[in-house]
């Protein structure tokens, strides 16, 4: 690895029905760059994981929280794919010490309203995408092992209870103080624009930029162009 910079730290979280490894290419990105980068797998993601608690936003956070003290990590940025990001908002809103000083998201979703819930449900059921997507049922299995309908479930048992629970609120948002930028893809179907741009209006040092010609997939995004965003955030 290249010569580390000043305040390098880089945690980058994976999203739902993810693991670590879908941040491959873009972690190596950064530590070419001489960047200190950290990665790891929430509760029940990944092949051979025997950890099932409860999917939860606080729990991740609480993992999260453990990662960085465990690994004596004082002063981070954080880089959250999808739920990843959400997660890491939700670390700096309700824990007091959090050492985050700048987060960058990618394709995190802020509006779970009862039809937005209902349309995101179908996309979790295991039968659903046996039958209609057999080739990501196939990718599930290659990255959970035998244990995918679980995390299908888990992680749409979570999402139901998101606002209930765990959901940030605009008073969260309005006492993050640092700086935070919310990435948004062109071609996302399924983050808007207009959510994205929201969110941001509450955070006081928030900013939305646009990522062209990039789906809500991390493997389908303009992945040189997120890296120059992220080190933008950095400086």
């Amino acid at each position: 690895m290249a010569s580390s910079k000043p305040n390098s730290h880089i945690v980058f979280l994976h999203g739902a029905l993810g693991t670590s490894k879908d941040l491959t290419s873009l972690i190596e990105i950064f530590e070419t760059k001489g960047y200190k980068t950290h990665t790891f797998d929430f509760s029940g993601h990944g092949p051979g994981s025997k950890n099932f608690e409860e999917f939860r936003i606080d729990c991740f956070a609480k993992a999260l929280d453990l990662f960085l003290s465990s690994n004596n990590i004082k002063s981070s940025a954080i880089f959250g794919y999808s739920i990843g990001g959400y997660i890491a908002l939700y670390h700096k809103a309700h824990f007091e010490d959090s050492p985050i000083n700048t987060i960058i998201t990618y394709g995190t979703k802020f509006n779970w309203s009862p039809k937005i819930l209902a349309r995101e449900m179908a996309m979790l059921d295991p039968e659903y995408i046996l039958a209609k997507m057999p080739q990501f049922a196939d990718s599930l299995h290659e990255k959970h092992g035998e244990d995918w309908k679980m995390v299908l479930r888990s992680t749409a048992h979570m999402f139901q209870n998101l606002e209930r629970l765990d959901g940030l609120t605009k008073e969260d948002f309005s006492d993050i103080d640092i700086p935070i930028t919310l990435v948004h893809g062109d071609l996302d179907r399924n983050v808007t624009a207009e959510e994205t741009l929201l969110t941001s209006s509450w955070i006081k040092k928030g900013k939305v930029k646009t990522l062209v010609n990039s789906k809500h997939e991390l493997d389908k995004a303009n992945l040189k162009g997120l890296a120059e965003i992220i080190e933008q955030a950095l400086e």
